[in-house]
């Protein structure tokens, strides 16, 4: 309600107050002029009007001496001046401080990789790229093949780091990005020595086989099937004794169980080095792999940007399947 122009209604009545409320009146005062302010703050003049009737309203006083030309504040506007501006300048303030830690505290660049890169390439990757990009923070997660494709459609990650073989399913579909090889190893069988050097098992010499197994939904299990399917004989003798979609939980639990495992050949060079595995050589026991990083199209964060441009221009390896992968993804899973 109001009497003789002025503002009587209970603020209880009034509308939660808004922050853009705040600024009209900052606004208006600066321009003293309701037309002007309402194109400073890009709202028609109706709209502004009402919102500043919005924040006198929860105020319960008039600020605005509406019967003076130019805008004339009144004596409580006179006061809420300065609680305006101190509200909103330390807000902004308080704003400003905490997007500039959160700056301080993000990473420069996201990378999802396998948790066997994630030990053995990428500390050693980014120690070298570190003296051709410079100095830069990093944060590494450790993913199942499917949530690498999600966070990395979703701007999670910036980069996905992980296996390649043209025979298994693609991580992405082509479209969606872009990759290249950083390196290349073999998937290898190995098998737990005796005391003479030799292997514990041996896959076309034993009949029952013990081995370590890889969890269904990683990619290592997509390995896994192919380089069976070109043993079909000696797969009918193996005997699964555990699983896992990791590397390092399939080689340690061979070694202790005395059974056979594929592994990254880099996964185990200490074990064979200390003759605590060795590998199984016999031909069709073994895949070679590309370690492939991915990026979204469209990349936007400037310095991942800026490592992708350096990979790019210090690539060295060819990468034959670089132009099609295969269609079948786990994308389109």
């Amino acid at each position: 309600m109001r009497e003789n122009g002025s503002i009587v209604t209970v603020a209880k009545r009034a509308k939660p107050l808004e922050l853009k409320w705040l600024e009209d009146f900052v606004s208006l005062v600066r321009t003293r002029n309701f037309s002007r302010s309402s194109e400073e703050r890009n709202v028609t003049q109706p709209a502004f009007s009402r919102r500043i009737r919005a924040l006198e309203l929860w105020l319960g006083a008039d600020l605005i001496d509406r019967r003076a030309h130019p805008v004339a504040l009144t004596e409580e506007g006179r006061r809420f001046r300065e609680t305006a501006d101190i509200v909103l300048n330390n807000l902004y303030h308080d704003r400003n401080r905490f997007r500039q830690l959160q700056h301080m505290a993000r990473p420069d660049i996201r990378i999802t990789a396998a948790s066997t890169l994630s030990i053995g390439f990428i500390p050693s990757w980014l120690e070298r790229m570190q003296r051709t990009v410079g100095p830069f923070t990093s944060r590494i997660m450790t993913e199942r093949a499917h949530l690498m494709v999600r966070h990395l459609v979703d701007g999670g990650t910036d980069f996905v780091v992980q296996y390649f073989s043209p025979h298994a399913p693609a991580l992405f579909a082509t479209d969606r990005v872009c990759s290249f090889c950083l390196a290349r190893e073999k998937m290898v069988l190995v098998a737990p020595c005796d005391r003479q050097g030799k292997a514990m098992v041996d896959p076309d010499r034993d009949g029952d086989t013990p081995y370590i197994g890889y969890s269904r939904g990683g990619y290592f299990a997509e390995i896994k099937s192919l380089i069976f399917a070109g043993k079909p004989a000696a797969r009918q003798k193996f005997r699964r004794l555990s699983e896992s979609p990791t590397s390092e939980f399939v080689k340690r639990m061979a070694i202790r169980f005395g059974a056979l495992a594929l592994v990254p050949q880099s996964c185990v060079g200490l074990e064979i080095a200390h003759r605590e595995l060795i590998e199984i050589m016999n031909p069709g026991w073994s895949n070679e792999l590309e370690i492939r990083i991915y990026r979204k199209v469209g990349i936007k964060r400037p310095f991942a940007r800026k490592f992708w441009n350096r990979l790019i221009a210090q690539q060295t390896l060819p990468c034959p399947h670089s132009a099609r992968l295969p269609e079948r993804t786990y994308a389109s899973r």
